[in-house]
Formats: structure tokens, sequence, C-alpha cells
């Protein structure tokens, strides 16, 4: 299983997710990190190859998870100080998920090819300090959405009431086969 960490504060991100068993793919340009996609390239390396890249590169879109369900820096960062929730899901069959790599910039090298597989190579990369994410990015290929399976959706510890009261009984009427977990607990539906 993968994790999405999110937020409640645009709860109509949330419901699609839910409903529509579905994550919205962005670009590189818009993930909060300023040094996504950095790269580096030899200083031989063609103009043409070089905007051929660019070009490969600002198309790719894509959305990040994690293999751990449960890390303070993640709750902080990415759901609000513990406010939001942790999507729990399964993958559709022939998604293309790849682990990241956190060993700072990808470089290029003149003699290699400029495709859109080598672009998104590149894209999984990033700094060694982003390391306790342990992500996985999953590729969208043909639309702006990765299809998913949710399985479980964990309540941050400082998840307001009224919210997660709607939340539960919005996924008991979706699917009673998603786990719903809060500090300490389950729910099943």
């Amino acid at each position: 299983m993968l994790y999405k960490y999110r937020s409640l504060d645009n709860f109509k991100f949330v419901l699609d997710i839910l409903v529509n068993q579905r994550f919205f793919a962005t670009t590189y340009e818009d993930m909060n990190d300023p040094m996504e996609g950095a790269y580096t390239y030899d200083q031989n390396m063609p103009q043409e190859a070089i905007e051929a890249f660019k070009k490969h590169y600002k198309d790719i879109k894509f959305c990040s998870l994690s293999k751990i369900p449960d890390n303070p820096l993640m709750w902080a960062h990415y759901s609000n100080g513990a406010r939001g929730i942790v999507i729990g899901v399964e993958l559709k069959n022939g998604s293309d998920s790849r682990q990241v790599k956190y060993d700072g910039p990808s470089h290029l090298l003149a003699n290699k090819e400029t495709t859109k597989e080598r672009a998104k190579r590149v894209l999984c990369y990033k700094n060694d300090f982003w390391g306790y994410e342990q992500e996985v990015r999953i590729f969208a290929e043909k639309s702006k959405y990765v299809p998913i399976k949710v399985k479980q959706v964990i309540f941050g510890e400082k998840a307001d009431k009224t919210e997660k009261s709607i939340l539960k009984k919005i996924i008991s009427n979706l699917d009673y086969s998603i786990e719903v977990i809060e500090k300490g607990t389950s729910y099943d539906g």
C-alpha cells in the first residue's frame, strides 16, 4: 500500500479522491520543493537536445505518494500539522510507479538520447534531505489523474471532529471495505 498525506483545508479535493478513486497529477513546476526537477548536464550537450528535454520535462504529470503511513514530518508538512488525513491506496494495474532516489539532482549526459522516458527518470531524483519521505512517483500518461483504489483513511490526531464525522459518514456510504483509522483505533465503516 502507498500513502497520500492530505490537508482537509480544501475538502472538495479530498472528496474527489474518495468518490472518484483518483489522485490529481501535476507537473514538477507545481510541486512544493523549489529544487524539484533540478538537473545538471554536460557542457557539450547540444542546445537542441536540451530544448527537447525541457519540452518532455514540462509535459510530464505525476503525483507523489509515500511508502510510510505515519511519519511525524510528513504529518506536519502535508497534513496541516496532523489536522488532516493519510489516504492508503493500491494502484491500478499498469500504473507507472517509481521509487525516488535521494542522490541529489540527476545529471544528463550528452551522449544519451532525449526522450520522455529519460525525463521521467530524471524526475525521480531529489536531494538527500528529503529521504524521510520514502517517496514513490506515479506518472499519469493520458490524463491529469492517476486511478487508485482507496483502502484506508487515517485521521490525524488533531483532525477536526466535525470534519472527521462527515468524512466517516461519506466513506461508509461509499465503500464499507475502506478501513477508517483514528489514533490507536480502527473503524470498518
